[in-house]
């Protein structure tokens, strides 16, 4: 999935953020590097899983991708977390609602918010994350197998020998089928 496109979608869309939206590989330097203006967002990668391979034949597995939202907010208001702080959650997450639920990304089913959680609060900063995610397919032409495939000359004749007297490992007849004529 294209985290670009959610930070861009979020800048345009979440006003809150005053296009304070940015991206990290993780949560952990993000207390450190969260120098914006309040309230910023963060978006990081989460886990892909994925689901048992389906076919028989080629290749067909589900795929589910999921991202997660981590926005900073001023807690120096609300140092004990009583009130205001998680008012503004609320208002946050709304907010990453309109912006996000039911978008299909090019390739994917429609966006889906999977939860949310506090992840650090001290006297100046709210670090609260809210988790997203969506499903696609992993198809035969995402393989190595189909670039394989793709690297073959067209099949152009057919030949079959035929022992048809008596298995005898003597070949009676050949049969040559072209295929390009």
């Amino acid at each position: 999935m294209r985290l670009s496109l959610i930070i861009a979608a979020l800048r345009l869309r979440c006003p809150s953020f005053e296009g304070r939206v940015s991206g990290a590989a993780e949560y952990k330097p993000i207390p450190d590097n969260a120098k914006m203006k309040l309230p910023s967002a963060w978006v990081i990668p989460l886990d892909d899983n994925v689901g048992e391979q389906r076919s028989q034949t080629d290749y067909w597995q589900e795929l589910t991708e999921g991202f997660a939202v981590i926005v900073v907010m001023d807690n120096t208001a609300d140092q004990r977390g009583q009130a205001a702080a998680f008012d503004v959650v609320h208002d946050i997450r709304a907010e990453l609602w309109k912006a996000l639920l039911g978008w299909e990304m090019e390739g994917y089913d429609p966006l889906q918010y999977d939860g949310g959680n506090l992840l650090d609060m001290n006297r100046a900063h709210l670090y609260y994350q809210f988790d997203f995610s969506a499903k696609t397919d992993i198809a035969a032409e995402d393989t190595q197998h189909w670039e394989d495939l793709q690297q073959l000359e067209d099949l152009a004749l057919v030949i079959t020998d035929v022992d048809f007297m008596k298995p005898d490992g003597d070949i009676e007849h050949t049969l040559r089928i072209p295929l390009n004529e």
